[in-house]
């Protein structure tokens, strides 16, 4: 190489240098770019899936408040009927009423997107850092309320039925039960054949305080419960607002 050369050849690899930089540079901010396209048309329909799901979680919690206000008002007229003055209801109407105690409201919608998104680690997706907040804590929130759930339940399901066994017709409160309302669309239930010994005794049972007790109890819960869904409701559709702002944008 010539010495009058050696500056120009100098320039020269500096600035390949440069474009070599510069390219790379540019390439990484291309796939910056595409990476964070990608990124946000992922978030988008997480976020539709996940608005779906809470649509169908407040579809369901409006459901169980129906069933336990159900509850509720069965219990509030059960306690008002007086044993003495029971020859005034027909045991078709007391087989109604009796049967409407015979719920245990459970939330089964398990929010699927929401918990793929948390076991996934892909809760960074979500730009919205409150709806982050949110999405993080809704388990918590519903696992309070689940807790009730479980706990009038099992007094459902436990003592209640105990009593309900020792002084009432199982067999007329199914035939007076209505599925209506059931989860499942077509569910049915078929009665027994009638027994002569199978008979119900609503003057015992409505003279039994531990039983009216209990119904007491079943009825707190529900209310519980029932304020515990309305604040869920709240909350989830305030996450559909957030989520319907982020998909506007």
């Amino acid at each position: 190489m010539e010495k009058n050369k050696t500056g120009k050849y100098f320039k020269y690899a500096i600035g390949e240098i440069i474009l070599v930089v510069v390219g790379i540079l540019i390439a990484l901010s291309i796939n910056n770019w595409n990476q964070e396209r990608l990124e946000r048309i992922e978030e988008k329909v997480i976020l539709r899936n996940l608005k779906k799901d809470y649509l169908s979680a407040i579809e369901e919690f409006k459901a169980l408040n129906l069933n336990r206000d159900d509850l509720i008002s069965a219990a509030k007229q059960i306690t008002s009927i007086s044993p003495e003055n029971l020859q005034k209801y027909p045991v078709r109407y007391l087989d109604s009423l009796f049967s409407k105690t015979l719920v245990g409201p459970t939330y089964n919608n398990k929010a699927g997107s929401l918990d793929v998104l948390l076991n996934s680690g892909k809760i960074n997706l979500i730009t919205n850092e409150i709806l982050k907040k949110d999405l993080i804590a809704w388990p918590g929130y519903v696992d309070d309320m689940v807790e009730d759930e479980i706990i009038h339940n099992e007094l459902y399901t436990g003592k209640y039925c105990d009593i309900i066994e020792k002084y009432l017709s199982w067999n007329d409160l199914i035939k007076a039960y209505d599925l209506s309302r059931a989860r499942f669309e077509k569910i049915t239930i078929e009665a027994m054949p009638n027994n002569a010994i199978s008979t119900s005794n609503y003057g015992a049972i409505l003279s039994d305080l531990e039983y009216i007790n209990i119904l007491h109890r079943r009825a707190s819960y529900c209310m519980i419960s029932n304020n515990e869904s309305n604040s869920l409701i709240v909350k989830a559709n305030e996450i559909i607002a957030i989520i319907d702002s982020v998909l506007d944008q």
